[in-house]
């Protein structure tokens, strides 16, 4: 088993390891795991389990991360690590996700140089963290990602949100952030993740005034987060950082406990983009939908399509590096090239 001394902590009282990696902020005690499971105390050190882990590598299209306005058309190298700080009812990749107590560990490893070689060699223009959550493989998206910018890659973190002020602060080779608004209410969180909402909106917006290009992903599950209130106060908390913030809503599709619920109805997707625009947003997607127009990128100025989109393919592509609207010369949000 691989370990290495973890970062983003403290020592606390005797031998409890305070982690500040996330908005739990878990205070473990010598043997304990976080939340996560992949970060221990041992022996009064923070120690992170899964550092160089191999088993979730893919090319994808940067459309599936979402990300609509930052390098449309192109691949990106996709790494993701076990562990996360959430347990979503609904989750998608529960087994890398939540690997348990008796995971013990990375033992065969990667090296960071290894992964950005082989990023490179895919010609790939970025490299995702993604399929879990990366905050909790920090010290691993943190090496690779960093030498990945030395060699001319974006990179770009998938995540739900759930991160501190101080790990933000170390995030400056992060170009692109796909951020999960899961719902807005706290008691969803509470329910639903077992995290909290407020962190999220935090981050979200720290984010955002780093620089950092930021789109933000909701699944829509009915019954659960479909409520009017509730999505005009999420697109409206939006609007107000910016209107220029891509927001896609995503059609729910039933897993893990949440089994037992049915698909997005259609016309409830369709109603959430309303909202969304009624309140100024100029970006609203449709995820895991087909349909006319649910995908492209249109002028929000002179309604002229920009980007077309047949699910991660994109079809017609009018926008040059310099993001301006070749009919109206409206300046586009996102990074084009």
């Amino acid at each position: 088993m691989q370990t290495i001394l973890a970062r983003q902590w403290e020592k606390r009282g005797g031998s409890v390891a305070a982690c500040h990696l996330c908005a739990h902020r878990c205070g473990l005690k010598d043997g304990e795991r976080g939340l996560c499971q992949v970060r221990v105390n041992q022996g009064g050190e923070l120690f992170t389990l899964n550092y160089g882990y191999k088993g979730a590598l893919a090319m994808d299209p940067v459309e599936k991360k979402p990300l609509y306005h930052f390098l449309p058309g192109t691949l990106t190298f996709s790494l993701g690590a076990p562990g996360c700080n959430f347990d979503c009812l609904g989750c998608q990749n529960h087994s890398l996700a939540h690997p348990g107590k008796s995971f013990p560990g990375v033992k065969d490893s990667v090296d960071p140089s290894a992964l950005v070689d082989l990023a490179l060699e895919s010609g790939a223009k970025s490299m995702s963290f993604t399929y879990s959550e990366p905050t909790v493989f920090f010290e691993y998206a943190q090496d690779t990602g960093t030498l990945a910018e030395k060699k001319g890659l974006y990179n770009i973190w998938v995540t739900n949100g759930y991160f501190t002020p101080s790990t933000l602060e170390d995030l400056d080779y992060v170009r692109a952030m796909n951020i999960d608004l899961k719902g807005f209410t706290e008691d969803f969180y509470s329910k639903v993740t077992a995290g909290r909402l407020e962190p999220v909106k935090k981050a979200i917006e720290a984010s955002f005034r780093k620089g950092i290009w930021v789109e933000l992903t909701t699944l829509l599950i009915p019954t659960v987060n479909d409520k009017d209130e509730d999505l005009d106060k999420l697109s409206a908390f939006i609007a107000a950082l910016s209107p220029d913030i891509p927001w896609h809503i995503s059609r729910f599709m039933p897993l893990h406990k949440q089994s037992h619920l049915y698909k997005t109805p259609r016309e409830l997707l369709l109603r959430a983009r309303e909202i969304g625009k009624k309140n100024g947003l100029n970006y609203v997607y449709i995820g895991n939908l087909e349909g006319p127009g649910y995908t492209d990128t249109a002028c929000p100025e002179c309604g002229t399509l920009l980007v077309g989109r047949a699910g991660y393919l994109v079809t017609t592509m009018r926008l040059g590096k310099d993001g301006k609207c070749p009919h109206c010369g409206t300046k586009i949000a996102g990074v084009w090239g």
